[in-house]
């Protein structure tokens, strides 16, 4: 495997892009995606001029705090098996819930994400972390543009789903609500076009790490909503039911695509990678604390779910286990993390 320098990747950036605020910036405009619509947002930056990163989180949007910052966030990329010396790319890096201990562990990592406002967040956490090794990529995740300087280690978390999206995104005016869009294509072509440009910015060797929740996750079938659209049973539906339902209950289609183990490894597979290994990810990959090898033995399994005193943690502590220890039923495990190698 050749691997690329910080400097490199720094040359190319220069070269290709323009650069406002330290942060480069592709075309055309990238749209808005972010769990902060544009005032809250408006709001954060101005607590930037005058605090760190952290602080100015935890004053105004407090909850976001374990979300960005959480130690858990990182446990996954172990299974990337790091030595230190390799290239990322963070594909929806956002704050950085997974571009700073990228950073912290390689060489170097490019963030890029289609929100200004989040990069200029995660520009500030990597200057307060001393992560001189990140540089910030505004752009268009669906056109991310090809480069000569390939990657390492691609990441993409949490994202794939959402691909299929446009334009603005404000997740607090978009989860459960009743807005009209109108969309073109299939939701996987489009996500397949972008994992096709995934593995074209990696060498030869590379490494993607991909996480996303199952479609068949025990919890859909008990009626929990979907973690995208605030809509019930819409994942585990067949794809034409669920766009029935996300028309007639929000006004469009259903297009935050989830897979099953099986049919998101073929989709890997239909994108150019190859050597796919598949984990079970408890409770949700965003938050990963039990990640099995899909090729493990259940005997031993110990749901993770807190256990707290309460009747409803109980019920689904012991479904849990009985579900994955005495039944193995491995498809329904929450969520997935994919190693894919090119």
């Amino acid at each position: 495997m050749t691997t690329p320098s910080s400097f490199d990747f720094a040359e190319e950036l220069t070269r290709r892009f323009g650069c406002e605020e330290g942060i480069y910036r592709a075309e055309p405009s990238p749209g808005y995606w972010s769990n902060l619509n544009t005032d809250e947002n408006k709001e954060l930056m101005e607590a930037l001029e005058n605090k760190p990163a952290r602080e100015a989180i935890r004053e105004k949007f407090p909850a976001l705090e374990e979300v960005i910052y959480s130690l858990k966030r990182q446990a996954g990329l172990e299974l990337l098996d790091l030595t230190g010396e390799e290239t990322c790319i963070d594909y929806g890096c956002m704050w950085g819930a997974l571009t700073i201990p990228l950073a912290q562990r390689t060489r170097f990592v490019l963030g890029v994400d289609q929100t200004m406002d989040s990069l200029r967040f995660l520009k500030a956490r990597a200057r307060e972390s001393r992560c001189d090794n990140v540089a910030l990529l505004n752009a268009d995740l669906k056109s991310m543009p090809l480069l000569s300087r390939k990657a390492d280690i691609a990441v993409v978390n949490g994202v794939l789903e959402w691909i299929p999206e446009s334009g603005t995104v404000e997740l607090k005016k978009f989860y459960g609500q009743r807005t009209v869009r109108t969309y073109q294509g299939n939701p996987r072509d489009h996500q397949k076009s972008f994992l096709q440009r995934v593995h074209e910015n990696l060498t030869p060797g590379g490494k993607l790490y991909l996480a996303i929740e199952n479609r068949y996750a025990y919890e859909m079938f008990l009626g929990v909503p979907d973690p995208h659209s605030n809509l019930r049973f819409t994942s585990i539906a067949p794809r034409k039911v669920a766009d029935w339902i996300s028309r007639i209950k929000l006004g469009r289609a259903y297009v935050n695509w989830l897979y099953s183990f099986g049919d998101l490894e073929q989709l890997l597979k239909d994108a150019g990678f190859s050597a796919i290994d598949s984990y079970l990810c408890f409770p949700d990959y965003r938050f990963p604390q039990k990640i099995l090898s899909t090729a493990n033995s259940l005997e031993d399994f110990q749901s993770a779910l807190p256990d707290k005193p309460f009747l409803k943690w109980k019920v689904r502590r012991l479904l849990e286990n009985i579900l994955f220890r005495k039944l193995k039923l491995k498809g329904l495990a929450p969520s997935i993390i994919a190693i894919a190698r090119t």
